[in-house]
């Protein structure tokens, strides 16, 4: 099949996927909920290994330029807002009265004589895009380089009283806050409230990062549960006695069972007022999915049972798996077959209530291998 004839059954073959998928009707079991388009949410994950690769160590006239190129290529895309990792590491990307500067952006944590957060948001306002703060609220260091260089600071002595050091399943040193701990939540919250009282973010975003492997493994699942309740009541309340319009979204592992092991207690979020605004589940597999029982429509199950759990109706967000695009799998074979999977599981979500979606990451937005799926999901 030539280029050409390919592209045409690229189209072809989305268009009936839209179609099969709006002649999906409740007694197949999916509630559909149209979503206004003024709520849709099309965003980008730009994360500290983007910031690393992209931005790190710029002068401030070569800052402000990439950012805005990085921004204008969300913006081609049909996107609206971007969620930018402002604390990934124990660290800031912007100058704290909390935390040290981040090495993903200075490489010697020195402060670069300007405000990469303010410029960054912005320029996002500028040009009509939604920012989001995006924070890990408890990891310190990932590996054994990354402990090395916190404990260079003089922060990991003030901290140290209510910190965990522990192995990673890949047998790397990792330092990270004590969810268990009051001082662990004060430090958070007042972060965040240095964020939303400093700075015109339109929203603060946590990941997947709370109880990871190795961390406390021995603490069962309802103490984790409660520590990091703790931790969420506590910032939803820091956000809202300071900026009310300001959102406080959170994007749990994709697999619902997997997100409860972790501590994030999403039966609780979704159904009793207090704790967020919304959840991005992190969704990151296609429907040609094969396990031990054979194919699966891994995507579409993981949509309905994080819709079946959202007692509230809160917004509720896919994250969707950009790096993943043209990968080669034994398991998850969608992504090596298609160009259209974005556009199928962005329909099928919104089909299914789903009010908007996230790409992670950014800089699949700068591959080659990832434009026909892009023009895809910007076009379907």
């Amino acid at each position: 099949m030539n280029q050409q004839h390919k592209k045409i059954f690229t189209r072809f073959l989305a268009c009936i996927i839209l179609f099969s998928l709006l002649a999906v009707s409740p007694a197949m079991g999916i509630n559909a909920k149209a979503a206004p388009a003024a709520s849709t949410k099309k965003a980008c994950w730009i994360s500290f290994l983007d910031i690393e690769v992209l931005l790190q160590d710029k002068t401030e006239k070569e800052f402000r330029t990439k950012a805005s190129e990085m921004y204008d290529n969300v913006i081609k895309y049909g996107m609206n807002t971007v969620i930018v990792h402002v604390r990934a590491l124990g660290d800031a990307m912007y100058p704290s009265d909390y935390y040290p500067w981040a090495t993903y952006f200075t490489t010697d944590r020195s402060n670069p004589g300007y405000d990469p957060l303010q410029i960054m948001i912005d320029l996002a306002h500028q040009k009509n895009l939604q920012f989001e703060a995006w924070i890990n609220p408890y990891r310190l260091s990932r590996d054994n380089e990354s402990t090395l260089s916190f404990k260079a600071t003089p922060y990991y002595e003030q901290f140290r009283p209510f910190s965990i050091e522990y192995k990673s399943s890949s047998g790397q040193t990792c330092l990270a806050l004590d969810p268990a701990s009051q001082k662990t939540r004060d430090l958070i919250a007042n972060g965040v409230k240095e964020i939303v009282s400093r700075y015109d973010v339109d929203g603060i975003h946590f990941d997947d990062y709370f109880y990871v492997s190795g961390m406390t493994d021995n603490l069962n699942a309802a103490s984790r549960k409660a520590n990091v309740n703790a931790l969420i009541s506590q910032v939803y309340k820091t956000i809202k006695s300071v900026k009310p319009n300001c959102t406080f979204g959170i994007s749990p592992a994709g697999n619902p069972d997997n997100a409860r092991s972790q501590g994030a207690d999403i039966d609780t979020w979704l159904s009793t007022s207090g704790y967020i605004d919304y959840i991005m589940p992190q969704i990151y597999w296609t429907d040609v999915y094969v396990t031990s029982k054979g194919a699966e429509h891994m995507f579409t199950n993981r949509c309905t049972a994080w819709q079946q759990i959202n007692k509230r109706d809160l917004p509720i967000y896919v994250g969707l798996a950009l790096y993943q695009v043209g990968t080669k799998s034994k398991t998850d074979l969608g992504w090596a077959t298609s160009d259209t999977n974005l556009a199928y599981q962005y329909l099928t979500a919104k089909q299914l209530g789903y009010d908007g979606y996230a790409l992670f990451r950014y800089q699949w937005l700068e591959k080659d291998i990832a434009a026909e799926e892009l023009n895809n999901l910007k076009i379907y």
